[in-house]
Formats: structure tokens, C-alpha cells, sequence
């Protein structure tokens, strides 16, 4: 059990060591993919872990409760890491990016040629002006960077992942050591 509660603080530790180093080092996707695959590497090892602890369990069922459960609390944790971080610790990072994407989308708008071709492939955006475009982009910009939006996207997305590869990992785990026949 010490490996399992060192790897979940480590884990979230240095997840915050990386986005750390990152800031002023890495543009906002390098840092977003160096953070997606640690957290990924984090979960998988932590589900593989408790699926060899628990290898001996009688049942499928009864070995994915067990490892699902600190997996998907490692995700809740992992969400609320990522809030605090985001909204709390270096909320200048999201605005930063926020303002990137306006521009880009003001830049999007004001090009006569590719705004055009989107009006022409989406009979939605026809009748469109490009002012009634932009406000309604930036409306939906607004909504994606909202904490609100974004932690629950993230708790979403994590919550799933670790609770998807507890199951591979429950449902292996036995047959590669060999613990419990199947």
C-alpha cells in the first residue's frame, strides 16, 4: 500500500514539478502534452499496480471495484489539481491562451477569402455577417475556458480513462501472473 499512496503523491506532485518547469519554457501545447501523457503514465502505472495487488480476487468485478477505486480517486484528485492550478495558481496561463484564440478568430473574420469558404460549406454561417460570427465564436470561447467547463471536461475525461484501464488492467492482471484461474 506505501508504493500505491507514494505513487499517487508523487503523481500529482510532479505533474505540478512539469507545468512548473513549462511555464516561460514551453508554448501552452507542449506543456498540455507533457502534462497529458505524465497524468496517463500516472494512471496506467497506478491501475497496473493495484491490479497486481489485487490480482487474487475472485471475480472480475470485485478486482475492478477494488482497483477503480483509488484509480478514479486519483482522477478526482488529479481534476482538482488541475483547477487549482489553472484558476488559482497561474490563471494568467488560461487568459493568456483565451486572448490567443480571440485573435485568432478575429483574424479568421476579417479574412474575407477564409471566412468565406466556411460560409459556403456551412449553410448555418451563410446569412451570417462576419460581427454576428465573431460574437458568437467568442460567446463559445468564453464557455470553453470557464472553470466551470473546463475542470468538468477534465474530471470527465480522467475519471473514464482510470476507469477504463482499471478494467483492462483487472481483467489482465490475473492472466499475466498467473494468480487466479479464469
Amino acid at each position: 500500500m506505501a508504493k500505491i499512496r507514494l505513487l499517487f503523491g508523487t503523481g500529482i506532485a510532479a505533474w505540478f514539478a512539469i507545468k512548473l518547469y513549462g511555464l516561460g519554457t514551453w508554448t501552452w501545447e507542449q506543456s498540455n502534452q507533457a502534462g497529458i501523457f505524465w497524468n496517463l503514465a500516472c494512471v496506467t502505472g497506478l491501475a497496473a499496480l493495484l491490479s497486481y495487488v489485487h490480482r487474487s480476487e475472485p471475480t472480475f468485478i470485485q478486482r475492478w471495484k477494488n482497483v477503480a477505486k483509488t484509480t478514479v480517486l486519483y482522477g478526482l484528485v488529479l481534476s482538482c489539481s488541475m483547477g487549482i492550478w489553472y484558476y488559482a495558481l497561474v490563471p494568467e496561463t488560461i487568459n493568456q491562451r483565451k486572448k490567443e484564440q480571440l485573435e485568432l478568430l478575429e483574424e479568421f473574420v476579417n479574412d474575407p477569402n477564409a471566412l468565406g469558404a466556411v460560409q459556403d460549406s456551412n449553410a448555418a454561417l451563410g446569412q451570417q455577417s462576419s460581427e454576428e460570427i465573431f460574437t458568437q465564436q467568442a460567446a463559445n470561447l468564453e464557455v470553453f475556458f470557464s472553470p466551470l467547463f473546463f475542470i468538468g471536461t477534465v474530471l470527465m475525461v480522467w475519471i473514464f480513462t482510470a476507469a477504463v484501464l482499471s478494467a483492462i488492467f483487472a481483467a489482465v492482471m490475473p492472466r499475466i501472473w498467473n494468480a487466479h484461474p479464469i
